[in-house]
């Protein structure tokens, strides 16, 4: 994010607005899997251009790493900071629908 009025207008069109600060602290972050009985998804999103052609998606997985569900969206024209957006509310959506309330 640039903190340009285009993405601020992006957090609008979601109902969110502010700036982030600067990072206090940045460390290495490794991927674990969720507890017993809960589901972690994974997602992505990324636009080849700012706008341009962008993409979402993501991949559930369970306590011992096996891979339940997953999903790719073409998205047409938006802004890299938008698909990643939409992919957080696919997959809260997709995991809804299956079922799934221990994300």
């Amino acid at each position: 994010m640039r903190n340009c009025v285009d993405d601020l207008l992006i957090l609008c069109r979601f109902g969110l607005s502010g700036r982030p600060g600067k990072a206090l602290v940045i460390m290495s972050v490794v991927w674990s899997p969720p507890a017993p009985g809960w589901i972690k998804v994974s997602i992505s999103g990324a636009a080849l251009g700012s706008p341009g052609v962008g993409g979402c998606g993501g991949v559930f997985r369970t306590c011992r790493s096996f891979v339940k569900a997953y999903f790719a969206v073409p998205l047409g024209r938006v802004f890299a900071f938008e698909a990643e957006l939409l992919a957080a509310s696919l997959a809260l959506n997709y995991a809804w629908n299956l079922g799934w309330h221990r994300i």
